[in-house]
């Protein structure tokens, strides 16, 4: 086989994929762990990760009831990527994807999570509703 470094730039060098379908909720305007979660050792501290998530189950139980999810590495946000808001009650469930490319700089294991955080109104914000799966991939690009 050829060794990951002699692959050219833009070569995928590996693919972790992860499904969480359990429902988590939270009531706090503070960041939970969603559940979703997947981990990569890099073979070179020069690549680059895409992250690619899809999450399920966005639940707003009420009316005024707002959620947001973001993606983390470690202990570092990334990106928030679903903001939903729910104007008149009865629990509307929706789903949100992103991409992100990152550069952590390392070939020590790395883990990529989601977490959700109700941003607007009382009572309960989940995902994975209904089961509802939730994937994240990620793919080392050489650089």
């Amino acid at each position: 086989g050829v060794p990951s470094s002699a692959m050219p730039a833009g070569s995928v060098l590996q693919v972790v994929s992860s499904t969480y379908s359990t429902s988590t909720s939270s009531s706090s305007a503070s960041y939970s762990d969603t559940g979703l979660t997947a981990s990569i050792t890099p073979t070179s501290s020069s690549s680059k990760i895409l992250v690619i998530v899809s999450q399920s189950g966005l639940n707003t139980e009420l009316a005024n009831n707002g959620i947001n999810v973001k993606l983390v590495r470690g202990g570092t946000d990334l990106i928030v990527f679903a903001v939903a808001y729910n104007y008149s009650g009865g629990g509307a469930i929706c789903g949100a994807s992103a991409s992100y490319l990152d550069s952590p700089a390392t070939t020590s294991s790395t883990t990529y999570k989601t977490q959700l955080a109700r941003f607007a109104g009382g009572g309960t914000v989940s995902t994975q509703s209904n089961q509802d799966a939730s994937t994240i991939t990620l793919m080392e690009i050489a650089a």
